[in-house]
């Protein structure tokens, strides 16, 4: 049986332009409807929603890669994205944002494999484990 995971890798190597083996694709075009024609022929429809699934997190790790990630509560001036990127010595790379409202404020930021995490919501946490 194929993983659902496995068919995720599969369409996002696709969508790169390049096969699972890391091979450069000469004939691109087409490649996502052989996809889809191979889904039905093996009777998969049932996993496309854990492949989408599997295909976000695929996507969020290979931008994880190429730059920092950074939470945040509400909208705020690209200035301020630029100085949390010079607080964490991050300047040179891409920047990926997102609002996460659930923050309340402040700002969580992942890169490198390390979360820096000095949101409001996660404050009052610890705040609420010191109390009880």
């Amino acid at each position: 049986m194929i993983k659902s995971k496995q068919l995720a890798r599969a369409l996002y190597e696709l969508s790169l332009g390049h096969s699972p083996t890391g091979e450069a694709e000469d004939k691109s075009e087409g490649l996502e409807k052989k996809f889809f024609d191979f889904i039905e022929k093996r009777n998969l429809k049932a996993q496309m929603p854990s492949v989408l699934y599997h295909l976000e997190k695929i996507i969020e790790q290979e931008n994880e890669k190429k730059g920092i990630q950074i939470e945040i509560a509400h909208e705020i001036k690209h200035e301020t994205i630029k100085n949390i990127k010079t607080f964490l010595k991050a300047e040179k790379l891409d920047e990926v944002v997102k609002v996460k409202k659930e923050l309340i404020g402040g700002f969580r930021a992942k890169w490198g494999g390390v979360i820096y995490d000095s949101s409001i919501m996660t404050g009052l946490k610890k705040l609420q484990e010191t109390i009880i």
